[in-house]
């Protein structure tokens, strides 16, 4: 740290990413949610030809990315907007919609990025712990705020929230709610057909779960056209490059290979589930890419050690619910390595 950083940050400040593997060895990388197949085989080509062009700037709202978005979602083009992965989306979020002072409103435990963001704008943080079921807390509907957070599936918990209770829940909350859905593709619905009805919702995805594309960076916003006019005021000149826009654009027209990634998950999560209950761990259901899972004799940080000694990385988080792992769902053969160190 240099004594010209700003001291409300603090030494120890910044986002934690999951462990990254040495490149020494066969690791098997269960930290940090990523796909178990690679992406479209469309996607290569896409970003090859879109090499040719690199001389000139992107388009500056992602199109045809935007359009083709729109009409996926059957909304307005004035209603997407597309940056460098969600967590510009999320960025922009807080320029947009936090002045200096503002509170920003989001359960706990959740995406951690969100109180590093907060810190960064000076906007005061109300963190809600999730109710002991791991679902979403009420007051997460009803306390002050310029800016809340649902990340649904939550992550780490894994735990959904069908739209229909969400809304309820949501009901009447003041300032913008933005409901992340990065994981929303591995649970049965999505809220975006509710944005109709509240025009104060964003809902935020991502192309780095379900479509295989976390490497290339692209995440976009859903809502009401006058909050996503609001996301375009603050954002970068070109928030998402001209190979960003071609990949995606490839990944989202196979729906073949997204399902393929869908159906792999979701069917292996029910079967590291399953397996896991079996030899005694705790598993709530999940309806993301991993599962929120408490050994049997509660000592997670033994766990992640003895997997790592093993060369297997799962993520575990100090801060909040201790005695549990997230454990990324892998290809067949990387749950069957996983199971097989569980049960020792």
């Amino acid at each position: 740290m240099s004594r010209y950083r700003r001291a409300s940050l603090g030494s120890d400040f910044g986002y934690t990413p999951g462990e990254q593997p040495p490149e020494d060895g066969d690791w098997l990388k269960l930290n940090t949610n990523e796909a178990p197949l690679p992406p479209s085989p469309a996607v290569a080509r896409a970003i090859g030809e879109a090499a040719a062009g690199l001389r000139r700037y992107p388009n500056p709202y992602g199109e045809p990315l935007r359009g083709a978005l729109a009409a996926h979602h059957r909304v307005a083009a004035e209603q997407v907007f597309v940056g460098n992965g969600a967590d510009q989306v999320i960025d922009c979020c807080f320029r947009a919609f936090c002045e200096p002072g503002s509170t920003v409103v989001y359960p706990e435990p959740t995406y951690s990025l969100f109180p590093v963001l907060a810190a960064m704008f000076g906007a005061a943080v109300t963190e809600l712990p999730v109710d002991p079921a791991l679902s979403l807390p009420a007051a997460l509907g009803t306390a002050p705020g310029q800016l809340r957070f649902a990340v649904n599936p939550n992550s780490p918990t894994g735990v959904w929230m069908p739209p229909d209770a969400l809304a309820e829940l949501l009901s009447g909350a003041p300032g913008v709610v933005a409901v992340d859905e990065a994981y929303c593709d591995f649970a049965p619905a999505s809220s975006i057909p509710l944005l109709g009805s509240h025009d104060n919702w964003l809902v935020l995805r991502t192309f780095s779960k379900s479509h295989a594309l976390a490497g290339l960076r692209v995440g976009y916003a859903v809502g009401a056209a006058p909050l996503i006019a609001d996301l375009y005021a603050v954002k970068d000149s070109y928030p998402i490059d001209r190979c960003a826009i071609a990949g995606a654009l490839a990944a989202l027209d196979d729906e073949g290979h997204h399902r393929a990634i869908v159906d792999i998950i979701v069917a292996e999560r029910a079967r590291v589930t399953a397996a896991l209950t079996a030899a005694g761990w705790d598993v709530p259901e999940s309806r993301a890419n991993f599962v929120y899972a408490r050994p049997p004799d509660g000592d997670a940080t033994a766990m992640q050690q003895r997997l790592r000694q093993a060369r297997i990385l799962v993520r575990h988080f100090a801060e909040s619910h201790t005695d549990r792992l997230r454990i990324t769902i892998g290809a067949p053969a990387e749950n069957d390595r996983l199971l097989a160190c569980v049960r020792g």
